[in-house]
């Protein structure tokens, strides 16, 4: 059996002003706001960018408080729901470039049709 490796510097290695950077410390709402902005004007007109920037410097913060501080610094998320926004999160979380690209073509712009579950018996 192989133990997994899990290399952590203790918190007093890390310089005072990139603690926040510790994915196991929430930073403080205010000052989260603000690094979350600067990230997004550093970003530019690339969501993907901002959003990976966001989500990789943020990772004790909950991803659907992410996306409400997204959408209050991205015009370009306006279209979307927080629900859609977190959904993108996850997508890019877990799937990479291609995720999020798959995800944000079905929810960007495009009515919400239910799911076709043919197969699914239901007790009507």
């Amino acid at each position: 059996m192989t133990e997994s490796l899990s290399i952590q510097a203790p918190p007093e290695a890390l310089p005072p002003e990139l603690c926040w950077l510790a994915p196991d410390r929430p930073p403080r709402p205010a000052e989260a706001l603000e690094r979350i902005r600067q990230l997004c004007e550093l970003a530019g007109a690339d969501l993907h960018r901002a959003m990976l920037l966001v989500l990789a410097t943020h990772q004790a913060v909950p991803r659907e408080i992410l996306a409400s501080a997204l959408k209050q610094f991205r015009r370009d998320l306006d279209a979307l729901t927080r629900e859609d926004v977190t959904g993108l999160l996850n997508a890019l979380w877990n799937g990479g470039h291609q995720g999020f690209q798959s995800v944000l073509r079905t929810r960007k712009g495009g009515e919400r049709k239910p799911a076709n579950l043919g197969w699914l018996k239901t007790d009507d």
